[in-house]
């Protein structure tokens, strides 16, 4: 049922249908009607939440139980790769050295958040600016 695989993926990862509108560049109100079936997904905003999710479209759709192929598969492991080697040397640090490097983290979060709204504001203004 492609309503419950996108409501999954979706709560899998702590997200709201806001999130992962941003996501899919769509809005709540469409993201709700495609976890209750009451919409057709476009195939661009299939497309987006694959790779989003890293499963297949044929997961999405219901039409497969296999989440990964091969390719995604591989992608997946060498991103947990990275997050392995990410957290075994954050357990190496010391504890005043572990939130140091977490309110980086939140700081760097932060700045990226402010970044993007800001480039979207600039792309309102654009668009506003070449209406007139």
């Amino acid at each position: 049922m492609v309503n419950n695989r996108i409501r999954e993926l979706r709560k899998s990862q702590n997200m709201s249908q806001e999130a992962l509108a941003e996501v899919i560049h769509t809005t709540q109100q469409a993201v709700s009607r495609m976890e209750n079936h009451a919409y057709d997904i476009p195939s661009e905003s299939l497309i987006k939440m694959a790779d989003y999710f890293n499963v297949t479209t044929d997961y999405i759709l219901g039409i497969s139980d296999v989440k990964r192929d091969y390719n995604g598969q591989y992608r997946m492991n060498q991103e947990m790769y990275k997050c392995y080697d990410i957290a075994r040397r954050y357990q190496k640090l010391s504890e005043i050295n572990q939130k140091t490097l977490r309110c980086i983290l939140e700081r760097l979060e932060q700045a990226q958040k402010e970044s993007e709204e800001a480039s979207a504001k600039e792309v309102d203004k654009n668009a506003e600016d070449s209406d007139l």
